[in-house]
């Protein structure tokens, strides 16, 4: 079953949609690059949503790899057509977007060691190749989805806000998805200055969700996953680090509220106000899941992987400048993730 499918999903998307104005989208067209990943996929679900709901009239042109994974999920729904994309090669679309949301690329921290070279290419290509695409059709504006890894590492306990940054480490071949998205954020920015073309970026921090794939090594994905099956949690570290973690749904709401609201060239965190550590994220997944945690030593190759951020916990007050409040509360947002995805298999 799709979890559009699922009550408890379609009531959370209702309740987002019900806080957020996207009338200006009326019967306008929105190119998606990555629209099955776990925040685009979100955001889609969103518009469905909201567009039945309004009767928005919005075509949606979802650009992903996967054929048969838009038609498990997005065959039956009106107004949603799929598009076959990768973001390391040319653009030949003939559609005339008024917005494009940028969302592919490599996002998955065993490949920022394991493929550096296609982790930096997949980003910086995939963005260049929609802003030249943006600026031959007249497109509207292009929202580009970032990251909050191009903060880096700092010292301070602090949340970070958009115009402060840590050090990230040059040597280390992770840090091939930091500096792919620091690049891709100034490319943006330049578009912008040099032909104009209307950029806004967001800054999302730890997104969860049902729409994350099973696939998904990401720690709170992974965890939901395993919470939902009923198998238990293994922590391969403390888990002290700090996180804004946040609701896909919310993320979703954010976002949209960025592409209407933001200003032309800056940068948005995508968060809410509360900050958890990992360890804190892990034992509500524990408990929705009726599951233990234990603790092991990680392996070398694990290690590589980890987010080196000790504390990249978000500001989210430029965020609520644009008028957003968050609807879900991390417990809630997590309960409910385990709960779609037990009930959706």
């Amino acid at each position: 079953m799709s979890i559009l499918d699922d009550e408890l999903y379609r009531k959370d998307l209702t309740r987002a949609a019900e806080r957020i104005d996207l009338h200006e989208l009326k019967n306008k067209t929105i190119l998606v690059t990555g629209g099955l990943g776990l925040i685009c996929s979100a955001i889609i679900d969103l518009l469905v949503v909201a567009g039945k709901r309004e009767s928005l009239n919005i075509c949606i042109y979802l650009a992903a790899r996967s054929r048969e994974r838009f038609d498990r999920k997005y065959a039956n729904c009106t107004g949603i057509r799929f598009v076959d994309y990768d973001a390391r090669k040319p653009i030949s679309f003939e559609m005339k977007p008024d917005y494009i949301l940028c969302g592919a690329g490599v996002a998955s921290p065993e490949r920022y060691t394991a493929e550096p070279v296609e982790t930096m290419l997949s980003n910086l290509s995939g963005i260049r190749n929609l802003l030249d695409y943006a600026k031959n059709k007249g497109t509207k504006r292009v929202l580009y989805i970032s990251s909050s890894e191009v903060y880096g590492r700092k010292q301070t306990d602090d949340s970070f806000s958009e115009d402060r940054y840590g050090s990230i480490d040059l040597d280390s071949v992770r840090s091939s998805y930091a500096v792919a998205k620091q690049a891709s954020e100034l490319l943006c920015r330049s578009y912008l200055a040099e032909y104009g073309v209307d950029t806004v970026i967001v800054r999302p921090g730890h997104i969860f969700g049902p729409t994350a794939s099973e696939t998904d090594r990401r720690i709170s994905s992974d965890f939901a996953y395993k919470a939902a099956k009923s198998i238990p949690l293994e922590m391969k570290s403390s888990g002290l680090q700090k996180r804004s973690y946040c609701y896909c749904v919310d993320a979703a709401a954010a976002i949209l509220t960025v592409l209407l609201k933001g200003r032309a060239g800056e940068a948005y965190n995508i968060c809410t106000e509360e900050i958890l550590t990992i360890q804190e994220m892990a034992r509500i997944c524990a408990q929705a899941g009726k599951v233990p945690i234990s603790y092991a030593e990680p392996t070398k190759e694990e290690i590589q992987a980890f987010n080196p951020m000790r504390n990249s916990s978000l500001s989210c007050a430029k965020l609520s400048d644009l008028g957003f409040c968050g609807c879900f509360t991390v417990r809630e947002g997590l309960e409910h993730t385990v709960e779609i995805l037990r009930r959706t298999g």
